[in-house]
């Protein structure tokens, strides 16, 4: 509606000025070099009007002709366009399809048709992975590298081609450059924090710990042991330094961060049994019993009392069987604690219930002991000596990525130098 009444408005002022022209037609004279014009006005504006006319026809003319290689090359270009994103689509379904010969040979026509790797480099990425091509991959993950849109997928795509190379110190300095890319990415703190505490590097590691929290990259109980892993480290370096107050300060730190983390306990324990503060090292091993019973925690109990009697030993290990009676560990020491007193019953009682909770090789080998001390049976402590292979190996620290045993716990598998994999089984 609004175009039609524009259009009659229009209409109207053009017929009302042609109309007014026709009565006042006036007279225009022009000379010229010696010509001379004479005619009126009306037929002026007309001429003056299919002059304009004239020209913008030329104009036009003259553009196609003169545009004619351009929309030439135009249409040229936007031909390879179509063509090289069809290539694209058909690379990614060779892709899909596990096709890797026609995947690479689309890749790169793609490649030569849109001669713009920001969106050939995932295909091409993908047809190098399909056949191996490693310094393919390392060229186009570089490459990748240089727009801020892909600077992630590269450096993430560079650290794992460094890991899978072994290149580890190249690998570390990826890691942190992605994470500062994209600090919240799966997985990337863990990785980074690996690398970091196995090459010693362990304020950087905590560092890498305050950005995987502050943007929520890892649950909270995964924080809380990682923490309390690189506290222990770092006391552990402390201590081979000389430094007892600081080993101890971040020994305890490594137990608030974690609880039931046996070694970080020990070792605070040792340190405050080193320091003559016997009672502070007991409150700390018998908190830490009560919820992780562990025979190295049993180990510091009983070096609390290094200078006690059979009879006083007895006494200390009651009191920490006392702190969980469920823990096996707890009344296999009270045992034999009991034996060397010569206790036989309660030796006896204490085994009975330790290897009724885990049957052991210790449990059985105190076993036959007892027979031979208290009874000089040596049939029954050889039929109880028989049994051992019976039961389970005892508990060791292992390494969960290389399944070896250590003699003590490491925050590196002392095998495979396999980062915070030690566990107690």
């Amino acid at each position: 509606m609004r175009r039609l009444l524009a259009f009659l408005l229009v209409t109207a002022l053009v017929v009302a000025g042609a109309v007014w022209l026709a009565d006042r037609p006036g007279e225009v004279t022009v000379h010229w070099q010696g010509w001379r014009l004479d005619t009126t006005v009306p037929v002026l504006l007309a001429a003056l009007v299919g002059l304009l006319v004239l020209l913008a026809a030329v104009g036009r003319l003259a553009r196609l002709i003169l545009g004619a290689p351009g929309r030439f090359l135009d249409s040229r270009r936007a031909d390879r366009t179509r063509k090289g994103y069809v290539a694209l689509s058909d690379g990614l379904a060779a892709v899909a399809s596990g096709d890797s010969r026609a995947a690479v040979k689309l890749a790169r026509k793609a490649d030569k048709l849109l001669q713009d790797s920001s969106v050939t480099g995932l295909l091409t990425v993908q047809a190098a992975q399909m056949t191996g091509d490693v310094e393919q991959l390392r060229a186009r993950y570089q490459a990748m590298t240089e727009r801020p849109e892909t600077a992630f997928l590269g450096l993430k795509g560079l650290l794992d081609l460094a890991l899978k190379q072994g290149e580890r110190t190249a690998a570390r300095d990826l890691a942190g450059r992605a994470l500062l890319v994209q600090p919240g990415a799966d997985g990337l703190a863990a990785t980074l924090f690996d690398l970091q505490l196995e090459s010693g590097q362990l304020v950087e590691a905590e560092l890498t710990l305050s950005v995987a929290r502050r943007h929520a990259a890892l649950p909270a109980a995964e924080l809380a042991r990682r923490r309390a892993l690189v506290l222990f480290a770092r006391a552990e370096a402390a201590q081979g330094a000389g430094d007892d107050d600081a080993a101890l300060s971040l020994a305890l730190d490594s137990r608030d961060a974690r609880p039931d983390f046996v070694p970080a306990v020990a070792l605070a324990a040792e340190l405050y049994r080193r320091k003559g503060k016997e009672r502070k090292a007991a409150s700390l091993l018998e908190a830490a019993f009560r919820v992780a019973p562990h025979p190295e925690l049993v180990a510091e109990w009983a070096a609390l009392g290094e200078t006690d009697t059979p009879l006083e030993r007895v006494k200390r290990m009651q009191r920490l069987v006392a702190a969980n009676s469920a823990a096996p560990d707890g009344h296999l020491a009270l045992a034999e604690a009991a034996l060397d007193a010569k206790l036989w019953g309660q030796a006896r009682t204490h085994l009975d219930t330790a290897l009724a909770q885990r049957p052991s090789p210790r449990g059985l080998s105190l076993l036959a002991r007892l027979e031979r001390a208290d009874r000089h049976d040596e049939a029954a402590a050889l039929a109880w000596l028989a049994k051992i292979g019976e039961v389970g190996p005892e508990p060791a620290w292992t390494c969960g990525a290389c399944g070896r045993d250590a003699p003590a716990f490491t925050v590196c598998c002392p095998a495979c130098a396999a980062p915070g994999r030690m566990e107690w089984k």
